[in-house]
């Protein structure tokens, strides 16, 4: 842990700008994650207090503040927290009531009486030392009934990325068990979340005509990095889950899944990023987004939300 807070402390701003930005050939992950879970709790309409844990640079806490609701979020970060309470100064008086961040470790006891209606953990799992100690925490913190939404890279996604985690797989003879896993997503889609789909594949068709006409095309070079086999970089790159996995863990800590959601979608070759131009790879591949509620959207996606529900 004490090497990961080394990396954050460095690396907060450009991380973040990394996290959320648009443009060129990055998949803002973040930026996705905050419209999802914006669309788990939008629903409530009562006031929640919601715990963000490892909250990096408070967008979500702010987010959700907007939304209504009371929030702690809590990094171990001190770059990120300065970044965090920056952006809520931004904010009117209101939302700066509302919010309140604190630079401390999620393992730190100072959180340990509190109570909350949700507790959020956006990718923080795979940079903790032992899975189960935020699980415990979110049992601890969290109220009966309430939820806790937690993100992870997608382990089954390995089968799919064609990377050294393919051959990774292959060589730990993991394989087989992610794709017995990943049949059992399979099933019907409904025809609602089809006729999304298909209006969804209509935006984006209009999105290209306007933005890749003849003139553009030809002033865009792609990319010529083929394939990229890096060597695994724990701190660039946190461990990987499987939903099942995740599952199971969570249900030793009494709480059972309610959803899953796919994020960062593929809908083709990932290797075709940087062969193509600029921002086309992600404008397809966010055609999938409507289906990103389904069980199978978690093939195809390299990461994914687990919502869970605690019983007791």
């Amino acid at each position: 842990m004490a090497k990961v807070k080394f990396f954050f402390e460095k690396n907060a701003k450009p991380w973040l700008e990394n996290a959320y930005n648009l443009e060129g050939y990055n998949y803002p992950v973040a930026y996705h994650r905050q419209r999802i879970l914006k669309k788990i709790i939008s629903p409530f309409k009562k006031k929640l207090k919601i715990i963000d844990l490892g909250c990096g640079g408070g967008n979500n806490a702010i987010m959700l503040a907007k939304l209504g609701h009371e929030l702690i979020g809590i990094d171990e970060s001190l770059n990120m927290i300065n970044i965090a309470k920056k952006n809520l100064s931004r904010c009117n008086q209101k939302i700066k009531k509302q919010v309140k961040f604190f630079n401390i470790s999620i393992l730190d006891n100072k959180i340990k009486n509190e109570k909350f209606d949700i507790c959020i953990a956006m990718g923080l799992i795979g940079y903790l030392d032992k899975d189960a100690d935020l699980f415990k925490i979110a049992k601890n913190i969290t109220k009966k009934n309430g939820l806790f939404i937690v993100s992870c890279r997608n382990k089954l996604f390995n089968l799919q990325s064609l990377s050294f985690r393919t051959i990774n797989e292959i060589k730990k003879k993991n394989y087989n068990k992610l794709f017995k896993e990943i049949t059992e997503l399979y099933g019907k889609i409904p025809l609602k979340d089809v006729n999304n789909f298909i209006k969804q594949i209509n935006l984006t068709t209009k999105k290209i005509q306007t933005n890749y006409n003849k003139k553009s095309r030809n002033s865009i070079s792609p990319g010529n990095r083929l394939h990229n086999f890096k060597k695994y970089k724990p701190f660039n790159e946190p461990r990987q889950h499987s939903p099942m996995q995740i599952k199971s863990l969570a249900k030793k800590f009494h709480f059972l899944i309610v959803n899953y959601y796919g994020v960062h979608p593929h809908l083709i070759d990932p290797n075709l990023n940087k062969l193509l131009p600029p921002m086309l790879f992600n404008i397809l591949n966010d055609i999938l987004n409507p289906l990103e509620h389904l069980p199978i959207s978690l093939s195809w996606s390299s990461a994914f939300i687990g919502v869970f529900k605690k019983t007791k």
